[in-house]
């Protein structure tokens, strides 16, 4: 698909937010550097964003800091056909179209992601826990089928991987299962193909994915996610993040602020070097979403309790590459009565 160029173009002077802008509104995830004669400078990529904030680049840092400065191009001449095979051949979503004086004409974007190899991405979502923190609500109602803006939580959730390229859902369920087999069925009215996973026992978080059957396994990465989350993530970039990044698993992080009520020393040796007053800290916590390569279900025991930190500490020991996702993101997670009232209120601004 052609896209204009005045969606995506930037200066190389800009910041790195309004690369961040750019990507946000053109919705191709990718921005262009272009200097005043029109040649291109380089690539910005939402993952580049991303793996520059995990460098701790801050927003105001400029754009040259994330820049891809060789990025794949193709001359102007070349067929929309060409360069999509070429795109396929070589991986990539994104193909800046060049002249002969290397200034930019056009850019070319597929619009599918990475591709497997039966074209049908997949994903795992986590739905069989008892929301026993929710109760009564989940008297008679699986936690992930709650309403939320009218509809139930698991539903949003799908319809999201849904807009993000999944086709291919498997949905492991054990309490109240029968709720959700029957309002989700094969996933024909969603234009899905649906599966689920029959929990014997609760599994866990990680568990469960022994359950999948051998001629269902994912061929390429594949997503597990938590049901109980509310987030408008692009889950295609997550997984187009982990492929370029070549990691076996990758965890999406999502930023949590600690804030000490005092002020505190810094200290080499015996002497302070630097005093902080009351400083905050922010961390990369957990936010159940993840991304794994199909290797990794070799990893998962055989229908016994087994949680996704146990799958990333043993991914660590045996010397996989795990990497870390950060979420930019709004988010917002359901685990008791007072964060599902305030699901509303989230649901109505962000969606």
């Amino acid at each position: 698909m052609r896209v204009d160029l005045n969606h995506v173009v930037i200066p190389p002077s800009a910041a790195i937010s309004v690369a961040m802008e750019c990507i946000d509104r053109n919705m191709h995830g990718i921005a262009l550097a272009v200097d005043a004669d029109g040649r291109l400078v380089g690539t910005i990529t939402d993952g580049d964003v991303r793996r520059g904030l995990l460098r701790g680049l801050t927003l105001d840092a400029p754009v040259t800091e994330v820049v891809n400065k060789n990025p794949q191009v193709v001359p102007e001449s070349f067929s929309p056909e060409a360069i999509a095979g070429l795109m396929r051949a070589n991986t990539v979503r994104h193909m800046p179209l060049v002249d002969d004086d290397g200034r930019v004409t056009g850019l070319e974007v597929l619009t599918v992601g990475f591709e497997t190899s039966d074209g049908c991405p997949a994903a795992v979502l986590m739905a069989g826990g008892e929301g026993v923190r929710l109760r009564p609500l989940t008297a008679t109602v699986p936690k992930p089928m709650l309403e939320v803006g009218g509809r139930p939580l698991l539903e949003i959730i799908v319809c999201a991987l849904k807009a993000s390229g999944f086709r291919r859902l498997f949905i492991n369920v054990r309490y109240l299962r029968h709720v959700i087999e029957q309002y989700f069925g094969d996933g024909s009215k969603w234009q899905l193909e649906i599966h689920y996973l029959r929990e014997p026992a609760p599994l866990g978080t990680a568990g469960g994915l022994a359950l999948i059957p051998r001629e269902l396994r994912p061929d390429s990465p594949f997503l597990v996610l938590n049901a109980d989350i509310l987030t408008r993530l692009n889950f295609g970039i997550l997984r187009e993040f982990h492929i370029a990044a070549s990691y076996d698993l990758t965890l999406c992080g999502r930023p949590y602020e600690v804030r000490i009520p005092f002020g505190y020393p810094q200290i080499t040796g015996d002497l302070v070097t630097d005093f902080k007053e009351k400083p905050v800290i922010t961390h990369l916590v957990n936010s159940g979403i993840y991304c794994l390569s199909p290797q990794l279900l070799d990893e998962v025991p055989s229908v016994q309790k087994f949680d996704m930190p146990d799958l990333i500490r043993k991914a660590c020991a045996a010397g996989m590459r795990v990497g870390v996702f950060p979420l930019r993101e709004p988010f917002h997670e359901i685990g008791r009565v007072e964060s599902y009232e305030a699901a509303g209120e989230f649901y109505q601004r962000h969606f």
